[in-house]
Formats: structure tokens, C-alpha cells, sequence
């Protein structure tokens, strides 16, 4: 039966319009519902749109030079990128080309210590940056590695009082470094235009319970949970440290994971939630912009591009958006990592030192995998496209067109699509009922000899439910007469065995 959806008669259920769904494969190879940007907030301009699917594509953004993968081949969950050299840590830190994947530095720590956080030193000269790494461990010492001697420069021992050193933030030629009791350090840069690891400058406190943050021009954005605070922390302490008497919190979304600002909308900040869900704020007056929901799945990490967001995924998919159109576009979805995505790395610093904008991934799966930022080869498919514009706007597809005959054989075909509600029954209760047992060769005599055949079933019984399996094959082996047995004494014979299963088809 088909439904009329304008009908006054038509049940309220059925009057609402089709949404089209596309499965998306996770890591699992089980079927993940596609993203969706449902606005939460009220904002009838967006509220119950769907992200525009039309426009994405799998292939992955990998560069022509250079390597693809890095393999850590230990476990690590820290990562930090600076133009040619990428750095993992853990009880073991390496450095990384991603030019060639060798191995350029190598720290072997002692037993008992695990560096928990790692980030480049800045220096004066835009040459020297990414040959210095300061590395917070786990008993809140943090020390300083030159990579190209392989030496322990300077270790400030006990600079955070046996706690561990979970993050270290890079501001301007600043670095500030965070323990998981809230304590904030600022290290300041001194005559030489680099912060000397000596002492700290300044220091603040935040809620303890760390889940999440990041330095958005001269914030600290950070999360316990669901709730985010903003902080100021400067050298000379001149301004009010926290700004907002309350933190911010959206009841519809989850705990924070992740968090990116992007170049395109400097004015927002993203952040990802363990649901699934993305909330937007205004810099100026820190209000909820919105609240996507763009998965089921967990958020792990977000990174902005431009335009874009690239959203890594714990089935191990990342997922490249468009946000700056309405609804947001999905532009590429992709298997990046066989297990979650840990960290997506927007590296800013190689656009002037590799000329190429690069993303960096971490998997569970201690695998660092190296994509292209801005989709070369998506903008060189859409460089084509006014090609193809203009050869139909000059006449050539009229042209080919009126030859048409001369190369193509046209015959009209015949297709019969057709739906059946099974009823959650077995084959052998439905040849008990003429109707049932008279409805396809009925269907398939009154057609007039299709050339496609399209079959649609209602309500099959689920062949996971070992219960339902079971009666279902007791009652084929009273219906079969024993076929079955049959089947399996005729297993030595591959013709015979085909005759068999056909006939019990």
C-alpha cells in the first residue's frame, strides 16, 4: 500500500516527511547512523537539520611526499607536532620525521617515571623551533631534552610537588603547565626571548578533576566534567583570573573530551562531548551558541582547519566538517585508526616550515598517521568542475547527445518492486496458508515477465536470537523430511550437495 502524506485521513505518524539515513561503517565493521547536527538550542533557523551528506567522500587525505603512518611501537597517549618533528611519550619519549619516519632522538627514562606531558620549546628564532621538548612526568618534575645531542638540558625536580604534570600549554613564547591538584605555573620568557626552566613566574589555582583544556589567545578554557570555566592567568597577575562567577554548563550534553578553536570563526569555541554531542560559545559574552549532536559515538578529539573540523571518533573514524554553511556539510569520513582516535593535531607550524598544512593522529592502536589539512585532492576534483560546466554550456553534450544513436543500443526494461510483511514467521508456517503460499508466484504471473525483480521483507526473525533459531530449525526438520540429514551425508558430493539446498530453497 502506498500513503498519501497530504491526506486529513492519514495517521499523524505517517504525515511527517522521509529523513534519508546513510550507515556508516565504524572500526567494527558494524553500522554507525550517520552524523547529525540536531540543534538543541532554540534556533528555528536550524532546529531538527541534518548534516548534507552529499558531499562526502572516503578517500583519505594522505600527501604524495613523505611518509603516511609512523609506527610509536609502544604505548603511548601523548602527542605534540612542530613542522617536521613529531613527539610521543609515555615510559619512553620519541621524536619522529614525518618527512621520512626515522627516529631522530630517543629518551629512555627510569623506572617508575612516565612522562604525562610534552610540549615544544619556543624560541626566538623561527629556525630553532622543535629542537627543544619540556616533558612533565608523573612526580611533577619537569625537565628540558635537546633533540639533536639526545641530552638532559635542565630538569626543574619537584616544580609541582610530587603531582603529575597532566598538561603543558604553549602561549606566545610562554609556557604554562598544569598538575592534576590545579595548580598553574607560568614560565616566562627571560632576555633571550625563551622561557628558562629555572623558576616559575607566576602561578594560580583551578578546580581540580581536569577533563579537558585549552589556551584560546590569552584564556584558559577549562573543563571538570560538564562544566568549563574561564581563566586569565597573566605574568604580572593586572587582570581578574577568573572571569565567569559561574562555570558553563549545558544539561543536554555530556562530559567535555575535546576542544578547537578555527581561523575561519575566531569568535567560537567547539568543544567535543563523550555523547557525541558538540557545543559552540561565543567569546564575547560566553553564551551557547547552539549544541550539535553529530554522532552516537564518543568525541576524542577535535581540530579546526580553516573551515573545516576534523572529528576523531573512538570507533576510530574521523570525520572532516564543514561548519561554515547551514546545516554543517559532511566532507570526508574515513577509517583512520583500527582502535579510537586519541589526539588530532592541527600543526600550524608547518604551513611555513613544510609549505603544506598537516594533521596529525594517535590511535589505541600506537599508530601516528599524517594527513593533508586543506584536501588537495578534493580541490583539484572541484578545479574540473567548471570545466564540465562549460563544455555543457558550449553545446559538446547537445552534440554527443544527437549521435547518441550511433553508439548506443536503447531498449526500455521493466522492474517490479515489491514488499511483503513476513510476520515474524517460518518458512514452514507460511506453506500452511494458500495465500501465503500462492503470493509470489501470484505476484510474479500478474507482473507481466519483469526484468528486474526488487524484494522487500517486513518483520524477518532475527537469526541472532538463538531461541527463535532453534525452533526455527526443529520446524524445518519436520518440514524437510529429513533434507537436512541428507545434506550433511551428501557433503563428499558438490554437485549433489547444490541440488539439495536448492530443492530445500
Amino acid at each position: 500500500m502506498t500513503v498519501d502524506r497530504t491526506s486529513d485521513r492519514t495517521p499523524v505518524e505517517f504525515r511527517t516527511p522521509i529523513t534519508a539515513t546513510m550507515p556508516r561503517i565504524d572500526g567494527h565493521a558494524q553500522f554507525d547512523p550517520p552524523p547529525s547536527t540536531v540543534v538543541e538550542t532554540i534556533q528555528p533557523n536550524v532546529l531538527g537539520e541534518y548534516p548534507d551528506m552529499s558531499h562526502s567522500n572516503r578517500r583519505k587525505p594522505q600527501f604524495k611526499q613523505g611518509v603516511q603512518e609512523i609506527p610509536a611501537k609502544y604505548d603511548t597517549r601523548i602527542l605534540d607536532v612542530c613542522g617536521e618533528f613529531v613527539c610521543t611519550s609515555g615510559h619512553l619519549t620519541r621524536v619522529w620525521s614525518v618527512l621520512s619516519g626515522e627516529v631522530i632522538a630517543s629518551f629512555v627514562h627510569t623506572e617508575g617515571i612516565k612522562i604525562v606531558s610534552v610540549v615544544f620549546k619556543p624560541t626566538s628564532d623561527v629556525k630553532d623551533e622543535g629542537l627543544r621538548l619540556w616533558l612533565g612526568n608523573n612526580i611533577g618534575d619537569v625537565q628540558e631534552v635537546d633533540i639533536n645531542t639526545g641530552a638532559n638540558v635542565i630538569t626543574a625536580t619537584n616544580a609541582h610537588t610530587r603531582r603529575e604534570v597532566i598538561k603543558m600549554y604553549r602561549h606566545l613564547n610562554e609556557i604554562w603547565s598544569l598538575d592534576d591538584g590545579g595548580c598553574l605555573h607560568l614560565w616566562a620568557p627571560d632576555e633571550t626571548g625563551t622561557p628558562p626552566l629555572t623558576a616559575p613566574y607566576n602561578s594560580f589555582r583551578v578546580p581540580k578533576g581536569h577533563t579537558f583544556s585549552m589556551v584560546v589567545v590569552d584564556e584558559l578554557w577549562h573543563a571538570t566534567g560538564k562544566e568549563i570555566r574561564v581563566f586569565v592567568p597573566t605574568l604580572d597577575g593586572s587582570t581578574q583570573f577568573q572571569i565567569l562567577q559561574r562555570p558553563l554548563s549545558q544539561q543536554n550534553a555530556g562530559e567535555v573530551t575535546s576542544g578547537t578553536t578555527t581561523s575561519a570563526q575566531p569568535d567560537r569555541v567547539y568543544f567535543g562531548h563523550v555523547d557525541g554531542k558538540v557545543s559552540i560559545y561565543s567569546r564575547k559574552d560566553y553564551t551557547c551558541l547552539a549544541v550539535l549532536n553529530i554522532s552516537m559515538y564518543k568525541i576524542t578529539s577535535l581540530a579546526g582547519v580553516g573551515g573545516n573540523i576534523w572529528a576523531g571518533f573512538s570507533t576510530g573514524w574521523i570525520y572532516v566538517y564543514d561548519f561554515t554553511q547551514t546545516p554543517w556539510v559532511v566532507k570526508k569520513d574515513f577509517l583512520a585508526h583500527d582502535h579510537p582516535v586519541i589526539k588530532l593535531h592541527a600543526d600550524l607550524s608547518s604551513c611555513w616550515s613544510l609549505e603544506r598544512t598537516q594533521v596529525i593522529s594517535l590511535g589505541q592502536d600506537n599508530m601516528l598517521r599524517v594527513w593533508d589539512g586543506l584536501l588537495h585532492d578534493d580541490w583539484i576534483g572541484m578545479l574540473a568542475l567548471p570545466l564540465i560546466l562549460h563544455m555543457l554550456n558550449s553545446g559538446i553534450e547537445n552534440q554527443m547527445q544527437s549521435q547518441e544513436a550511433e553508439f548506443c543500443a536503447l531498449s526500455d526494461i521493466k522492474a517490479l518492486v515489491m514488499t511483503w510483511n513476513a510476520g515474524a514467521t517460518t518458512p514452514y508456517h507460511l506453506q500452511q496458508k494458500d495465500e501465503d503460499k500462492s503470493f509470489f508466484p501470484g505476484l510474479l504471473r500478474g507482473s507481466d515477465s519483469p526484468d528486474i525483480l526488487v524484494f522487500g521483507f517486513q518483520e524477518l526473525v532475527d537469526l541472532e536470537n538463538k531461541k527463535t533459531t532453534a525452533s526455527m530449525y526443529s520446524a524445518e526438520q519436520k518440514y524437510n523430511g529429513g533434507i537436512l540429514t541428507s545434506l550433511q551425508k551428501a557433503s563428499s558430493n558438490p554437485r549433489k550437495r547444490i541440488l539439495l539446498q536448492s530443492k530445500n530453497i
